[in-house]
Order: structure tokens, then sequence, then C-alpha cells
């Protein structure tokens, strides 16, 4: 659980978090002209870190320090000397330069950078290594903004060049919209006192913002319903978050592709030695016990949070979802793997292309290393999952919000499946391309309940009710079409997990909750067409914020 007095403080030097070097909504390509430079031979220590708690890993294996202090990197004599840069600007230039060979940034950042590195086979990104998934980024709307869809015609506050714009793009995306059917506010920093989303939102330049939680938390008076007090903004809510879209901003190391073909080999060292040391401090980073997790708190709420108390740090930790090897495995080299880099490189395209942040895709290599060799010394290779369910409280969450009438406000994206009157048959030749939507969706938005609805259609019950049937005939009717829809929202997740199992693709099955409604909801009372009758004969899969019940869900560090 987040610390309750979290402030937008707390994460002042987090990603992106910086004055740009040229007007806001420029690009990179327009802020960074520097010239490239050579790689001098031999180890390059100087590698850059950010404000991010899956950097820690890095720090971690350098012996605890950013200044090698020893650790598994010193001891393979491959020592690092950190710094925490979050200028990504300055990242870049010093990339250009040299000074360090590597880039660390959102997919989405290493994408816009494009326009600059690919230019020249020197530098070309060579993306190396996965940190993290993002579980502390969101999306506050105004009042009156309860669904992505209600994004369509307003303004949206995103940080150039910063993290948030590809992660917009998605969100945009699967509720149905496009960046040409919204306008981007574009601000120079993401956090802190200067021009940021959070205070585009407050000053009413902007309908929405795209920020970092802590500053999601100050707008909307702690994660509830902004009441204009103390900084928030009124009527303000969280939209969405990556607590829910767990699989969306991941974190990366990219290397010039003229140091990684010279160090190649030390370079994969390095990465299993950052496995080992993942390994390690995901374990102690969940025992309070473990000295080492005060230490690398402290570390982590010292150099990168700029002298915060040493919790933060635990805070800020628990904000990346790390990979790991088996993350990283997948990851890059698993053609199954629904959230795999060319996967998420193709969206961010999309995205940065939306935005007009490009005008061609990037078209980023990776190391292609063999993960099989990069396991040694390594003791757990299991598959991790990015989140946990309690299934019996995430059902219990449902019905709280349809009791209290606040489905439909938790509700951010839905996707429904027709089906023929009387089955409960779901065959792959005819579901086939629905089921490939809803587990791109369950991979996507991966820390997010899911539930799955079957609907029947009233017009029987209807016409009994005309022809004057008994109350307990009418009652019998309504629970025969209760249960049907049931056995069919039933049904449908039995199909859609032996369908993943036939990929070969990961589902979590305690994310989805069943629930039989019925004829208590149908599209169209009475239908007046027969296609209006096939509409009320459905099931529909809801995509519900994780605000709805926070005990429903648990993130795996």
């Amino acid at each position: 659980m987040k610390h309750p007095i979290l402030t937008a403080l707390t994460f002042a030097l987090t990603l992106g978090a910086q004055t740009a070097l040229a007007g806001a909504g420029d690009r990179l390509a327009d802020v960074v002209t520097d010239p490239v430079r050579d790689c001098a031979a031999g180890w390059n220590e100087n590698m850059p870190v950010i404000a991010w708690g899956a950097d820690g890993v890095v720090a971690y294996a350098n012996g605890g320090a950013l200044e090698n202090t020893g650790g598994v990197l010193g001891q393979a004599g491959l020592p690092l000397s950190l710094s925490v840069v979050d200028s990504f600007e300055s990242q870049l230039k010093s990339y250009l330069s040299c000074e360090t060979p590597y880039l660390r940034g959102t997919l989405g950042m290493l994408a816009s950078a494009a326009p600059v590195t690919e230019f020249d086979a020197r530098t070309e990104q060579i993306v190396f290594f996965k940190h993290s998934f993002s579980a502390g980024d969101g999306i506050v709307a105004g009042d009156g903004i309860t669904r992505i869809a209600d994004l369509k015609g307003k303004k949206i506050a995103i940080q150039a060049n910063g993290p948030h714009v590809d992660f917009v793009g998605r969100i945009l995306a699967d509720g149905g919209v496009s960046f040409d059917e919204i306008e981007i506010v574009w601000v120079t920093d993401l956090t802190g006192d200067g021009d940021t989303p959070a205070a585009a939102l407050a000053d009413g330049r902007a309908d929405a913002a795209a920020v970092i939680l802590p500053d999601a938390r100050f707008l909307t008076s702690g994660g509830a319903v902004g009441t204009g007090a103390e900084g928030s903004v009124r009527g303000a809510t969280i939209l969405i978050s990556t607590q829910e879209a767990a699989s969306v901003i991941g974190d990366y190391i990219a290397v010039r592709a003229d140091y990684f073909d010279a160090n190649r080999d030390a370079i994969g060292q390095m990465v299993n030695l950052l496995f080992k040391a993942e390994e390690e401090m995901r374990q102690f980073m969940a025992d309070p016990s473990d000295k080492r997790q005060t230490q690398m708190a402290s570390l982590m709420a010292s150099e990168f949070l700029g002298g915060l108390p040493t919790e933060e740090g635990v805070f800020l930790w628990q904000d990346a979802i790390t990979d790991g090897w088996a993350g990283n495995a997948k990851h890059f080299s698993d053609p199954r793997e629904a959230r795999r880099f060319d996967v998420l490189l193709e969206e961010v395209n999309v995205a940065l292309r939306g935005a007009d942040r490009l005008d061609a895709p990037a078209n980023l290599s990776t190391a292609e290393w063999d993960y099989t060799a990069l396991a040694k010394g390594l003791s757990n290779l299991d598959d991790r999952q990015i989140a946990a369910f309690n299934p019996e409280a995430a059902a219990a969450a449902v019905q709280k919000l349809r009791r209290t009438g606040q489905l439909d406000a938790n509700t951010k994206i839905d996707f429904e499946v027709f089906f023929e009157p009387d089955s409960t048959s779901f065959p792959i030749s005819l579901y086939a391309q629905d089921f490939e939507e809803i587990l791109r969706l369950a991979s996507t938005y991966s820390g997010a309940i899911i539930t799955v609805e079957g609907h029947s259609d009233p017009l029987h019950f209807l016409r009994r009710e005309q022809d004057g049937a008994d109350n307990a005939e009418l009652r019998a009717i309504r629970t025969s079409t209760q249960n049907l829809s049931m056995d069919r929202a039933i049904a449908v997740v039995d199909a859609l997990g032996g369908y993943a199992s036939d990929l070969g693709v990961r589902m979590n099955r305690d994310q989805f909750t069943v629930d039989g409604v019925g004829i208590s909801n149908p599209r169209h009372n009475p239908p007046a067409t027969e296609a209006q009758w096939r509409e009320n004969m459905r099931v529909v899969f809801r995509v519900l914020t994780v605000q709805a019940e926070a005990t429903t869900f648990s993130p795996l560090n």
C-alpha cells in the first residue's frame, strides 16, 4: 500500500521530469542536433539511471552504490559509474558523443529518439535489457469524464518526449478514440512546479492529463474525487492507471550499435548479473526484516529522489513490476508472448505517429540473446505474473458495484461477443477473432478485473407477460434466463481458456469474474427487429478499474 502523504515532491526527479531544451511540443530531432563521435576502445563505465525503482537493480549489482563498490559487477570486472539523468535530451546528447554508450528510457522514448540515433550506423540502438513495466502512471480526467470514450473532443495534457505519449495512445485506441479526435496540450515538464500535465489540468488548459500516480492522487484528493481544496481539481478522478493497464509502459536500456559490436560478450555478462541482482532484490525488497531492503531503499530515496525519507525508496520500488530473466526471455524471444517487444514497438509507433512525434515507424533492433546461456547462476526461472487476484473478493466487488449502480462508472472498456439463440457453444472457427481481442485486452490490462456478463433476450418473457402469465411462470422464466446467461458466461471463458492454451498463450483465469445478468439489462427492450433480438443475446466483457475494490488486486514484486 502506498504512503498516504506522498506528494509530487516524492517524484520530482522521476522519469522525464525536466525543462525541455526547446519549446513544448518540439520533437527530439529538433531539440538534439549534436554531432556523433566515436566510442573509445574498452569498457565504458558510464551509465545513466533514472529515478525509477527498477533502476535500483543496477545500483545493487554495482555494490549498492552509484560509484562501484564491488557487487557482482565489480567482482566480474565490469564496474559502472552511474549517474541519475532524468532529462532524456541530456541522455541523448551524451549518447551521441559516447560519453556513455547507453540510453535509458521507456520504449516510447527510445522510439521517439530514432530520427536522431538511426541515421548513423554507429548510434543505432540495440535494445538489450528490459527493466520493468510501470504500475505508477495514470490519466486524470476532469468532472464528467468517466469512460475513455468521453475523451473524444477533449484536451489532454502530455509531456513532450516523455513516458506517456504511447500510454495515452494505447488507452485512447482501446476506448475507440484516435489522436485526431482529441487535442494534445504539450507541456515541458512531467512533475514538480513547472509546466506539467497536472498544472495544465489545474489551470483549465486541459480536460485530462497523463501524470505519475503521486500527482494523480494529489489532483483527486487522495485518489477519490477532487474536492477543489489543497491543490486538487474539483470533480477530477483517476480515469485509468497502469495499475490496471499494467503491461503498457515498459522501461528499457539500449546501447549504441558500435559499442555493442565491440563489447557484446561483456554486455551479455552484465545482463546475466543484472538478472541475478533483480532476483535477489525482488526477494529482499518484499522482506522488511532484511537489512538490504533498508540499504537499497535509503540509496534510492537519497540518490534517486534527492534526499527523501527511506520509506519513499520502498514505494518507488513498488511502482515498478520488474521483469528479471523470465520476463526478458519471454518479452524478447517468445513469439507467443502477448506483450512481446515487437507488439509493443508496433503500438508505440502507431501512437507516436498518431501524435505527430514521428514521420515514419522506428525500427529498433534487439540484442537477440540466447537466454538459456544467460540463466547461469539464477535460481528462479519461473514465469512471472504481472498481478494476482482474489477471485472471491473480485466477485464480491463486482456485485457491490452492480448493487450500488456504479458498475458503468467503473467500466473503462467493454467488448461484446454475440451468440446464437439457445446456444452455449463458442466454436473457435466462429469466435477466434473475438478471442484474440479479449486475450489482448486481458494481457494489456493485466492488473484490471474483467467481468464476463451473460445477457439473454427478454422477448419470450415479454410475450408471456402480455399473454397474462402468472407471477410463478414469469419468475421461472427470469430464473431460467439468468441461469442460461450464467452458463454462457462460463462457457465463453472456458472456450477462451482453451483457445489460449492451444496457442500457448498465458491467461490468468482469476482475472475473469463471470456473472449471469439474464434479461435485466437488454440492449433493446423490447427488440423491434430480428437484428435487435440477436443483439440482446450477448456476452459483455468489461475492463474495470482496480480502484473499484483495492483488495482484489496485488502486484507481484
